[in-house]
């Protein structure tokens, strides 16, 4: 029976390594072949990177993304801390309403939640642009560092900001020298997350990108519609190793916040 088990184990995640894992292979090797097609392979180049590092309309869309995705991740960071914060001291019913408005962004699709905020502003006359993708993106990343905080302030022993309270520190004496220090790794990697999630958006961008505002991912849209060629795949291997980097660093980050936990 436990043989069949560990077979059944093997064929799953060989199953799932194809799916998912051969896919990105094929596109970061053929984003070195020669042939403008991706239907034959006639050599190794770099020529695509190249023509990449040239490309002004790419470098401004990089540039966009960047500066979206850092200021996402700073503004959810800023609101998602806050809100997991403030629910430690409320009632559990009124903790149960924030746990649900935080999560209902998650829940609604992202095409009807692109037309909901495309009419809103509208309504609000602001203009699209970096203003319209920022505050865009932090709705659907506020709902991830508020799970992630809430979670390690879980893991907080009680006692700590009990016996901190019972020596006179104040409300904020106590989040600002013992609850902020204990959640900055978890606030760490959930402005990682944010930020590469910002990075990786193509709908909602599609609806609150301006006419000078163009993301990264919505350009590389736009470049699929002729198909793909090298040159995205290329582009797309560029993010990839971007994302792989956060994603390591945020584990990192972790690792170390757990290794300091243990040898305290």
């Amino acid at each position: 029976m436990k043989t069949k088990t560990n077979g059944f184990g093997v064929f799953y995640l060989s199953l799932f390594f194809v799916l998912l894992y051969l896919p990105v292979l094929s596109v970061i090797l053929y984003s070195f072949n020669a042939s403008p097609s991706t239907a034959q392979w006639t050599g190794f180049t770099l020529d695509w990177y190249r023509e990449l590092f040239r490309d002004r309309v790419i470098a401004e869309s990089f540039k966009i993304s960047i500066q979206v995705a850092l200021l996402t991740a700073i503004l959810s960071a800023i609101l998602g801390t806050a809100t997991a914060v403030i629910s430690m001291s409320v009632t559990e019913k009124m903790k149960k309403t924030i746990q649900g408005v935080m999560i209902l962004p998650l829940l609604v699709p992202e095409v009807a939640l692109g037309v909901s905020l495309l009419m809103f502003f509208n309504a609000l006359k602001l203009p699209f642009g970096h203003l319209t993708l920022v505050l865009s993106h932090s709705l659907f990343c506020v709902p991830y560092v508020y799970i992630m905080v809430q979670l390690r302030l879980q893991e907080i022993d009680k006692s700590i900001i009990e016996s901190a309270r019972d020596l006179g520190a104040t409300k904020w004496q106590t989040i600002k020298t013992i609850v902020l220090p204990l959640v900055t790794p978890s606030i760490i990697t959930a402005s990682l997350l944010a930020l590469a999630m910002s990075l990786d958006d193509v709908i909602i961008s599609t609806y609150m990108s301006g006419p000078r505002s163009t993301t990264l991912p919505v350009h590389i849209f736009s470049m699929m519609r002729v198909g793909v060629t090298p040159k995205v795949n290329a582009l797309c291997t560029l993010i990839l190793v971007g994302t792989f980097f956060i994603v390591g660093f945020s584990q990192l980050t972790n690792r170390n916040s757990k290794t300091k936990e243990v040898s305290n």
